[in-house]
């Protein structure tokens, strides 16, 4: 769990550091919306995982304070997501393709961790878990909405 948490915090830096550095991609308002969204669900995801790691550790009054946090930060985080679309599509009308492109994949991306953190996992990386998804036709919750379901 500790190596989910870092990955997360690290693909903050990666993301950054390739697309804004080294890919030289403008920071418009569309670019740094969408890298900003990405960003708080990536630092949410792993706050998760640390907490978690800690209530295996036996610390569970700080792994219920995070999925507390977390599940008042779900709406906004919603909310956040609809109101970064806006400089995406303002800039999608105004500008051409670079000045948006990177903002509304990684827009999409926000949205797709916003989906694999609060909702329905989407990453299945074990035959195990393919072979659940073929038995049970669904996608299995969750870890972050079952956790938030006992609380």
């Amino acid at each position: 769990m500790a190596s989910l948490a870092v990955g997360e915090l690290v693909s903050v830096v990666v993301f950054f550091v390739v697309f804004f550095v080294l890919a030289g991609v403008p920071p418009t308002v569309a670019n740094v919306s969408g890298y900003l969204l990405t960003t708080v669900m990536l630092l949410q995801g792993s706050a998760y995982w640390m907490g978690k790691r800690r209530e295996l550790e036996g610390h569970r009054g700080a792994f219920t304070f995070v999925v507390r946090a977390l599940r008042v930060l779900a709406p906004v985080n919603v909310a956040l997501i609809a109101i970064g679309v806006v400089p995406i599509v303002v800039e999608a009308q105004a500008g051409s393709l670079g000045r948006f492109w990177l903002g509304a994949a990684l827009w999409a991306l926000a949205v797709a961790e916003y989906v694999n953190y609060f909702h329905v996992q989407l990453a299945y990386g074990r035959r195990a878990d393919r072979a659940w998804i073929l038995r049970n036709r669904r996608l299995r919750r969750s870890h972050l909405a079952r956790d938030i379901s006992r609380l």
